[in-house]
């Protein structure tokens, strides 16, 4: 079972997971107690997915359903709106 105390949480999405980053094997943990197969299940099967079909999503490293998390890849800190926003070709959007 994961140590959750070792784990940095992070800001996460609009939804009951929660978030955490492992940086021992620089991956994200992803926790939901409530409606674990909405919100752990059907995210690995959109994951893989969206891999399938070569659009870049969090491959699943480890899960362990039963104690309520998945593990995924860590594709670090950075975000489509950084990206965005970072770009000079996009400024007029922000």
């Amino acid at each position: 079972m994961l140590n959750f105390r070792k784990l940095k949480k992070i800001k996460g999405d609009a939804s009951f997971r929660k978030f955490y980053r492992n940086k021992n094997n620089r991956s994200i943990v992803v926790y939901a107690k409530k409606d674990k197969v909405k919100n752990l299940l059907i995210y690995d099967a959109v994951n893989k997915i969206l891999n399938k079909n070569k659009i870049l999503a969090p491959k699943l490293i480890n899960q362990n359903y039963k104690n309520n998390y998945i593990e995924v890849e860590d594709f670090g800190d950075n975000t489509l709106f950084k990206v965005l926003k970072h770009n000079k070709t996009n400024k007029e959007f922000f």
